[in-house]
């Protein structure tokens, strides 16, 4: 007798606690919702997700405030409640039958928002790498200029040794040879670009290809990043919708049935 004498209070605080739930959670989607920039992909990801990973609230709120109707028909005084129980569950299933409709909505609305910003990441990404390439063709033109100077500046050192006399003959003949050499190399601007791209160009293919198995390797993090978290918050956003959908579509069906 005592356990039937509290179930009222019982009943008060299931629909009081479940009502507090559904509408913080509805102020909050809505706060949420004031924030979007539509022009913006991350600003929807972000308002998605947020929804999405409240979602639970509302469903929460909804089940105890279905409780506490059910645990209330069990009250002495039921009947007294004829008047509002009513309209308060049509309001709920009303509720849970929107809010099935908006995460059914919101899963693909999150997807192509994920999409959207993978591949703008990628396009910065393939901008950065092409930035990086440009730099790396400039400072190789720089260090074949650099290579012209330093074959001048070798030129005028043989020159000078062996114009000093300080060498002696053996010395003096190789640095003849190299002297010639160097001339050689300079009156042929072909064999000199050949001498500076055998320098210089193993380098320029090493960093060329660190830059590119980096941008691929970037390319790829970011779309399976984006993938999973697309898949992961769309999943839930279709769960949460047929758990919407089925409570407040169910309970509508009930009502309409029992009034007949």
């Amino acid at each position: 007798m005592k356990a039937f004498t509290a179930s009222p209070w019982i009943a008060l605080m299931l629909k009081l606690a479940g009502s507090i739930l559904i509408l913080t959670s509805l102020i909050d989607y809505i706060t949420l919702f004031t924030t979007v920039n539509f022009q913006n992909s991350q600003s929807i990801i972000t308002f998605t997700t947020g929804v999405v990973d409240r979602g639970f609230i509302p469903l929460v709120g909804l089940m105890l405030l279905f409780v506490g109707f059910w645990a209330d028909t069990g009250t002495p005084n039921s009947s007294g409640n004829t008047d509002t129980a009513p309209m308060l569950r049509l309001t709920a299933l009303i509720i849970s039958s929107i809010l099935g409709l908006f995460f059914l909505v919101l899963g693909p609305w999150h997807v192509l928002a994920t999409r959207d910003a993978a591949d703008n990441q990628v396009k910065q990404i393939a901008q950065e790498a092409t930035t990086a390439e440009t730099q790396l063709e400039s400072q190789a033109k720089q260090a074949k200029g650099l290579g012209s100077q330093q074959l001048e500046t070798e030129i005028a050192q043989v020159e000078q040794a062996i114009n000093s006399g300080g060498l002696s003959g053996t010395q003096a003949d190789q640095a003849r040879k190299r002297l010639a050499e160097l001339n050689k190399l300079k009156s042929d601007p072909k064999a000199l670009e050949s001498t500076l791209d055998a320098q210089i160009g193993p380098k320029k293919t090493e960093e060329l290809n660190r830059i590119r198995s980096r941008k691929q390797e970037l390319e790829n993090q970011t779309r399976g990043t984006a993938m999973r978290a697309a898949l992961r918050t769309g999943l839930d956003s279709v769960l949460m919708a047929i758990a919407y959908i089925i409570l407040g579509w169910t309970g509508l069906r009930q009502m309409l049935y029992h009034r007949k």
